[in-house]
């Protein structure tokens, strides 16, 4: 057997376990902050302090866990264009959804009422 051959075996990058516990270590102290925020009124921030928190923890988990860091440009393109296009999804729905005019539900509805019961005069 080849050098080569014994090096492509499929095998993959292997990282030492001290950087798992060390990613490990940082997910659950990023989950502790996530609560402790909970607990912290921030007015109209408690949401985004939230998205950030949950979006770095999941950036650690696919560079790391899912080898993301190790792998091709190719790979790593991949998942840039992904995250390219959700972010373009999710702006088009914040447009529309912040565009709307919400107004209250026209005289003789309401949707407390069972069904097919006439409402209250």
């Amino acid at each position: 057997m080849s050098d080569h051959a014994s090096h492509s075996s499929g095998a993959g990058h292997v990282s030492p376990i001290s950087l798992y516990i060390t990613i490990f270590a940082a997910l659950m102290v990023l989950t502790a902050v996530t609560v402790g925020a909970a607990f912290v009124d921030l007015g109209q921030f408690n949401f985004s302090v939230a998205m950030l928190i949950a979006g770095f923890k999941a950036s650690l988990v696919v560079w790391y866990f899912m080898h993301v860091k190790y792998q091709s440009h190719l790979t790593k393109l991949t998942l840039a264009t992904g995250m390219f296009f959700l972010a373009i999804l999710l702006g088009m729905m914040l447009i529309d959804y912040t565009s709307k005019d919400f107004t209250a539900m026209p005289k003789g509805t309401d949707p407390t009422s069972e069904m097919g019961a006439p409402a209250a005069h």
